[in-house]
């Protein structure tokens, strides 16, 4: 009992971490942090912290060269692309719609794994797709006129996000998820320091107070989101810790509107809740597909 507790607590600690993220990012962006430069400052922190934690504990490991190439790929194109949408994003329409927007990648994995046969056809499963692309439409359409780019720049963090998920999902069993995530950051705080010296974006001679931002971002929303999810997953499992994840999402939200007073209409409030309705029902059916597949 005690086990599960700890879990729950390590999932949501995770998930408020995550939540905050894009509170931070604002308060970065308007002490003139640029979205290249945030990113690379964010996984070069992550990346040298979850290094440290790997090495005192003696986690850290060099996976299989086949493995080792997934991960560069993975943080490399994959986060680095599913990043750059969602911080870019920020810039154009509030945060509450941006993480709403997010929070729609369960249907676009269920919809990929039908496609692939990954995944059966269930009431459950269709269910959740329709109430998450309805979720979708009702969270973009008040200001769809209004922020057309930046909701299509959104849509690019779930559909990105979905590759990544499925990639690592299916190719990458076994190998530990804090490992994966370093050498995923790693690769991905190299892809963002190398288009950054390309386009002349990495200016770093930042204020003290943009830099307690950035700093949040790596040490809070990232290394240490990253580092409580794992412990939680290994106590609750992946369904249950799916669905204590949409804390993630209720966060940003409420956060978003008591700090920068971004409240959402009634209509983007209806969406947003059939979207964790539909992220809940997308858990549970995959829990009762593994459940079924290992009687």
């Amino acid at each position: 009992m005690y086990r599960q507790w700890h879990g729950i607590m390590f999932v949501l600690v995770s998930a408020v971490s995550f939540g905050l993220m894009p509170i931070f990012a604002r308060f970065a962006y308007r002490n003139g942090v640029g979205v290249q430069e945030l990113l690379f400052m964010r996984f070069v922190l992550a990346v040298l912290l979850t290094g440290i934690s790997l090495r005192v504990t003696g986690k850290l490991i060099m996976p299989q060269r086949n493995h080792l190439l997934i991960l560069f790929a993975l943080g490399g194109i994959g986060y680095y692309l599913q990043s750059t949408f969602y911080f870019t994003a920020l810039l154009y329409v509030p945060v509450s719609v941006v993480a709403l927007v997010l929070y729609t990648y369960p249907a676009f994995v269920t919809v990929c794994s039908l496609v692939l046969g990954w995944e059966k056809f269930s009431v459950s499963v269709v269910l959740s797709l329709l109430l998450a692309l309805l979720g979708l439409v009702l969270v973009a359409n008040p200001i769809i006129d209004a922020a057309a780019t930046g909701i299509l720049i959104a849509l690019g963090a779930p559909i990105t996000y979905t590759a990544y998920i499925l990639v690592s999902k299916r190719v990458l069993e076994g190998l530990s998820g804090e490992v994966g995530s370093f050498y995923v950051m790693g690769s991905a705080s190299l892809s963002f320091g190398i288009s950054g010296l390309a386009t002349g974006g990495l200016h770093l001679a930042w204020n003290v107070e943009a830099w307690i931002w950035v700093i949040m971002i790596g040490l809070i929303s990232t290394s240490l989101a990253a580092a409580m999810f794992f412990k939680g997953l290994k106590l609750v499992g992946p369904s249950r810790a799916s669905i204590l994840s949409t804390a993630e999402l209720i966060t940003s939200v409420v956060a978003a509107s008591i700090i920068f007073d971004e409240l959402l209409s009634v209509t983007q409030l209806i969406g947003g809740l059939l979207i964790l309705l539909a992220t809940a029902l997308a858990s549970l059916a995959s829990y009762t597909s593994n459940r079924e597949n290992s009687v």
